[in-house]
């Protein structure tokens, strides 16, 4: 990681739990806890008032659960960066959070070692599951480290998989800009995203893909 602070806020209702962690992390050198909050609605407030280079964040809260509060931020900041942090391992939380274009799952049986290495790499805007959660995702497929097709497309947003209806319906870039009010830029860059995603190199093999799985419907 880099030497630079690292402002992260945390988001968990069990204030032991909360409380170790922070003294754990900011224990380490270019970590800061900015923020700790116990539920949805105080995660969102505070982000807004300063948006931290991470959110570590529990699905169990009162008010605004973990996932419902990650889907707000993810709207209001695209880029913002999100490490789940929870005792579930439940597939279809896993792949919900995947889909929204949260960067990290971790369960709470992780040691200190794997969080900071999971840290680092969403830090470098890569995707950190841990191997507890793949196996629960290989449980009914492949895991996402083998990149099967369910996985890669698990990791499409809301947005992303609406550019790819309309890239498969025949629009060009520029008029699906115009369709979604979105810059011309802003929609080179999803497709440039959609495509590292799903590992394909050109529009034909995307809507080859599209097609397969469904995403064009």
């Amino acid at each position: 990681m880099d030497q630079a602070k690292v402002n992260i806020i945390l988001a968990d209702d069990h204030e032991i739990f909360s409380d170790s962690l922070s003294v754990m992390l900011g224990a380490v050198e270019n970590l800061h806890i900015s923020a700790k909050v116990n539920n949805g609605y105080d995660l969102l407030r505070k982000v807004k008032e300063s948006p931290p280079d991470i959110c570590i964040v529990d699905m169990d809260m009162p008010g605004m659960n973990g996932l419902q509060a990650s889907e707000q931020m993810l709207k209001l900041f695209p880029g913002i960066k999100i490490l789940i942090l929870t005792m579930h391992k439940d597939k279809s939380l896993i792949r919900k959070a995947l889909s929204m274009g949260i960067k990290g799952y971790l369960t709470k049986t992780c040691d200190k070692d794997e969080l900071l290495f999971a840290i680092s790499q969403i830090l470098r805007n890569k995707i950190y599951i841990s191997g507890d959660v793949k196996d629960a995702l290989a449980k009914v497929t492949e895991t996402i480290e083998n990149g099967s097709e369910l996985s890669k497309t698990a990791l499409l947003t809301d947005r992303e998989k609406e550019i790819i209806k309309l890239l498969c319906s025949g629009m060009n870039n520029r008029q699906i800009a115009e369709t979604l009010f979105l810059s011309h830029k802003t929609v080179d860059n999803h497709r440039t995203n959609i495509m590292r995603k799903l590992n394909v190199h050109n529009i034909v093999e995307l809507i080859r893909f599209s097609l397969k799985q469904g995403l064009a419907e």
